[in-house]
């Protein structure tokens, strides 16, 4: 059995899960062998390894097994040890002279009251005198207070050395928590070499613990915008990433299933027959036979993406980047990157890429007491996954947003700020109420609006204005508007849409008007203005 030394090389990095490619060289001779790549951690999926190499030697099987590994403390604990077992003793020796001390001075007090009480009767018979009860006292006394003072000193000895041990025991925790088990999976791989020579070997696995999210900065130009795209990658697959060529995928390492269509069968309620269908499910699960059994695990081993070109000489740090099927992008880092393994995110800029965009202007007259800018931004090549994005204008940092998915070449808007160099006003110019009867027993109003909008801007604009008038799905209400007159965008639902270019430093006057009808005893809800 021949063990040999592999080091990370290569790893892809899903969103979900890392792909880690081991390689190492072992000299062999001819003959058959067997060779252990040891060192994996036990996040490995262990149908995921693959093994290839290079050399006169023909691969014949490869086995997966795991191995656990002790890791002893560096410091020594015998000190600790021998220290606390001393401790002990000491204690426990103070200890049986405080029970001895206690005892003693039991002893005393009995002495004391049986002596008393014998006294009396001597005295009374003149066989006794008062001066041998002072001494009593007097040698008594001493014993007594000799005795306590020894057994306060014995008590602070004892605080003292329990403190002692107190210590000891952390000092040995401290030292023992360092000493840990580690669970290792073991590639154990058959060859039969043909020439002696020095082998190379690739080993590869899908493993747990690892992924990325995505960061973007946006900085929105006046006809173009740079995107930024940043990924904040976690490595806690207890493997450390040293010096390897890096690849991040938008894949995910999750199994995808395609469901299909099934009937949706509805009828009417019958309260007897579900009765008589649940009856017969519980007999049916009592039996035995009938209880399913847990369902396995689902490994999830996501198909390893194709090795991405060599990216060209580059003067800056940016990745190259592929599109492959589904939308799939992947993203190759120049350079070899570390990635150690703890629970920190590690940012690494992948690209930066000029989009074509243009700024649009939007107010909305019913809701909105100004109106705002936005960025209609167009995707290019590659995928844009939900994240958060600090946005820019011309430099200037105006904010922070998030953005959903944005599929390839697909258009979105971001970057939505006050506009300051554009004014807009919504008045109400008239009024008409008219009583039943005018409008052959009907009630009706009319209205007149003025929409001003202003730029001030250095350039033309484009705005997207939205409107509303009131809108009724009762017949016995009824809206009307010269609404060809106002070359709407769009109009749905009441909600009237116009797009306008404005020329710098002009002005715009949009003025329409509309009035309701309904019959009489009809109220409105809500009211109208």
């Amino acid at each position: 059995m021949t063990e040999v030394r592999t080091d990370i090389s290569r790893v892809t990095v899903f969103r979900d899960g890392a792909r880690v490619t081991r390689t190492g060289k072992v000299p062999l001779e001819v003959g058959t062998h067997k060779v252990l790549v040891t060192g994996i951690t036990e996040l490995a999926r262990e149908d995921s390894f693959r093994v290839k190499g290079s050399g006169p030697a023909t691969l014949s099987s490869i086995d997966v097994g795991r191995t656990t590994k002790v890791y002893e403390p560096k410091s020594d604990v015998k000190p600790l040890l021998d220290e606390l077992r001393k401790l002990e003793l000491e204690r426990s020796a103070t200890a049986d002279e405080i029970t001895m001390c206690n005892g003693r001075l039991t002893d005393l007090g009995a002495m004391n009251v049986e002596f008393a009480g014998h006294f009396g009767l001597l005295f009374a018979a003149n066989e006794a005198e008062v001066t041998q009860l002072s001494e009593m006292d007097s040698v008594s006394g001493k014993a007594v207070l000799d005795a306590k003072g020894k057994l306060r000193d014995l008590e602070k000895k004892l605080r003292d050395i329990d403190d002692k041990i107190t210590v000891a025991k952390m000092n040995l925790g401290r030292v023992e928590a360092e000493k840990r088990t580690e669970v290792f999976q073991v590639v154990e791989i058959t060859l039969d070499v043909t020439k002696k020579a020095q082998v190379g070997l690739e080993v590869t696995y899908q493993c747990d613990g690892a992924g990325w999210t995505p960061s973007y900065d946006v900085d929105l130009l006046s006809e173009a915008s740079k995107l930024r795209r940043v990924a904040l990658l976690g490595n806690r697959t207890r493997e450390s990433w040293d010096k390897v060529v890096l690849t991040v995928s938008t894949a995910t390492a999750k199994p995808v299933e395609a469901v299909e269509g099934a009937p949706f069968y509805i009828t009417a309620y019958d309260p007897e027959e579900e009765r008589r269908r649940r009856e017969a499910v519980r007999k049916e699960m009592a039996k035995p036979e009938a209880r399913p059994s847990p369902a396995p695990m689902a490994m999830a081993a996501g198909p390893m993406p194709p090795p991405a070109p060599k990216p060209p000489p580059m003067a800056d740090e940016y990745a190259q980047v592929s599109e492959l099927a589904s939308g799939i992008s992947v993203y190759e880092l120049p350079g070899r990157i570390t990635i150690p393994f703890d629970n920190d995110q590690h940012p690494v800029t992948l690209v930066e890429e000029e989009l074509k965009s243009t700024t649009i202007h939007y107010w909305y007259t019913d809701g909105m007491s100004e109106a705002v800018a936005q960025d209609e931004v167009t995707n290019g090549d590659t995928v844009i996954l939900p994240g958060k994005v600090k946005v820019y204008a011309e430099g200037d940092y105006i904010g922070e947003a998030s953005v959903g998915q944005v599929s390839p070449r697909e258009k979105f808007k971001i970057g939505t700020r006050v506009a300051y160099d554009v004014k807009a006003k919504k008045k109400l110019v008239a009024r008409e109420v008219e009583k039943a009867g005018i409008t052959r027993g009907k009630l009706r109003r009319a209205y007149t609006y003025r929409l001003e909008i202003e730029s001030f801007a250095k350039r033309p604009i484009k705005i997207e204005v939205f409107d509303r008038v009131p809108h009724s799905l009762n017949p016995a209400i009824e809206v009307k508007g010269n609404w060809d007159q106002l070359q709407l965008e769009s109009r749905e639902l009441g909600v009237m849409k116009r797009v306008l270019d404005i020329e710098a430093g002009k002005k715009k006057q949009i003025e329409y008007s509309f009035e309701v009808l309904w019959e009489k005893g009809i109220t409105i809800s809500p009211p109208l203005p």
